[in-house]
């Protein structure tokens, strides 16, 4: 109300109705404080709540637990069923996570698919384990819209205060560190924050800034495993596999940095590079003589495998015969109708492909018989529990070279390192092998060498002309 005297003595009164404008600046403060989606606890209020939980910590016996959760391959979702799905998900999960806390509880949305619950007078980690469990168990019941049935599984990290940190920044930051934990042991799980986490982020992210960086200036590099023909122990050609050259000069193998550099999404750019070099590299070799070449599940997403092949036997000019592509059974687990079209383009152009890893899968014979592989390549654990597992190993890949023999397909067996293993396979009729016994991988300017060698024994009577029979191989000194 506002009130004016008048000259006459007399006063004018003006009332005005502020209900609606109350109720908007209500509403602003809600939004402020709450995400718009789910209408839970937005970061703003999940770090004031956080920080009364913490304050009260020294006058009480208790712990408060940060529960930070994450829905396993949600954007799969979106992609997939669509955006209007992906925000039911949201919104179901968000209700079910409310409906299993306290009063004191907070739960809140950080955005995207990430919530985060904290827990109010825990006595112990048995205790906040158990309610962990309960959000799993209250997330992942099937969930019904219209007439679809989904089911999320979620990825939980769990940090307890005071033990692991007496303040908001640090407490979900050991949170959030557990939860890429849980994601690396491979999501649907649930994780307590170690002190031993810092160190493994701070690897991860060197490792990850060393990728993007050889990615960048071309700092890649290949060696080459040479693999032999049985029955007469000749080298036929060489496996191509990648290396990241470390700080201090050392090599990373691919088992370290494939796996990041597929979540980094970068593996198409390192698989083309891969393809290309090792293509340029082969070329200079013997005519009779094939290179190998891995390639990721990843590098089938974006459907253009076939163009990256034929674009790298175009530019080096390799034949395509002497190209051999590896997959594993984990591209053809989801029987993609495009992955299928893919290999069959590749077998169109006449490069072989090659079923790598075989026999530690849960289908492998299926698909045997659903594509025409040109061979199978046995895995290097039944070489490496030959010498402990009686007949079985043995018994298990006779077995499989038969199967390769009656479909036609070429078999080799990987990781043969000893004299004892190779004769095992000579008298078994294997077709080819690769291994320490028969070579280690070695760098493209050692190749040379190393065809002259295998050519020199495999040779008796050496050519009385100087290079008259001997292998033509360009120079790779001058790469």
């Amino acid at each position: 109300m506002v009130e004016q005297p008048r000259h006459d003595g007399g006063w004018v009164s003006t009332l005005e109705d502020i209900t609606d404008w109350s109720a908007a600046q209500a509403r602003i403060t809600y939004m402020a404080h709450h995400d718009a989606l789910t209408d839970l606890a937005n970061r703003t209020q999940l770090v004031s709540k956080l920080e009364e939980a913490l304050a009260a910590l020294p006058s009480q016996r208790t712990s408060v637990a940060v529960h930070f959760i994450d829905i396993d391959r949600f954007k799969k979702v979106n992609d997939t069923l669509g955006h209007d799905v992906g925000d039911f998900l949201l919104k179901t999960i968000a209700q079910r996570l409310r409906g299993e806390t306290r009063a004191g509880d907070t739960v809140a949305r950080l955005g995207g698919d990430e919530f985060v619950v904290v827990q109010t007078e825990v006595g112990g980690k048995d205790k906040a384990e158990e309610f962990a469990r309960r959000l799993v168990s209250a997330v992942t019941a099937p969930m019904k819209l219209n007439d679809q049935i989904l089911v999320a599984t979620i990825s939980v990290g769990v940090a307890l205060a005071p033990e692991d940190g007496t303040n908001p920044e640090r407490i979900l930051k050991c949170a959030d560190l557990a939860l890429y934990k849980a994601k690396v042991d491979g999501r649907n799980c649930i994780r307590f924050f170690l002190p031993e986490m810092d160190a493994e982020l701070q690897a991860r992210t060197k490792l990850e800034k060393t990728i993007r960086e050889a990615v960048l200036h071309g700092r890649f590099e290949l060696h080459y495993q040479p693999l032999f023909e049985m029955t007469e122990r000749r080298l036929i050609g060489f496996e191509a596999l990648v290396r990241l050259p470390a700080e201090d000069g050392t090599l990373i193998p691919p088992l370290e940095f494939i796996p990041l550099a597929e979540e980094l999404r970068l593996i198409d750019k390192i698989g083309g590079w891969v393809l290309r070099e090792a293509c340029r590299v082969a070329a200079t070799w013997p005519a009779e003589m094939t290179v190998a070449v891995n390639l990721s599940p990843a590098q089938f997403l974006t459907g253009s495998v076939s163009d990256v092949v034929a674009d790298a036997l175009k530019t080096t000019g390799l034949a395509p015969h002497r190209l051999e592509l590896e997959i594993t059974e984990t591209l053809l687990l989801g029987d993609s109708k495009a992955t299928m079209d893919e290999l069959r383009k590749l077998k169109a152009m006449g490069v072989a492909i090659v079923m790598d890893d075989f026999g530690t899968g849960y289908s492998s014979l299926s698909y045997l018989w659903k594509f025409p592989f040109d061979k199978i390549k046995i895995d290097r654990s039944f070489m490496q529990g030959f010498d402990g597992s009686g007949r079985d190993a043995e018994t298990v890949v006779k077995t499989i070279i038969a199967l390769g023999r009656e479909l036609k397909m070429r078999v080799t067996v990987e990781g043969v390192e000893t004299a004892q293993q190779a004769k095992f396979l000579d008298n078994a009729d294997g077709d080819q092998a690769q291994g320490f016994f028969f070579g280690r991988p070695i760098p493209a300017s050692e190749i040379s060498a190393s065809i002259l060698a295998d050519f020199q024994k495999t040779h008796a009577a050496p050519p009385s002309v100087p290079g008259g029979n001997m292998p033509r191989i360009k120079s790779l000194a001058k790469r």
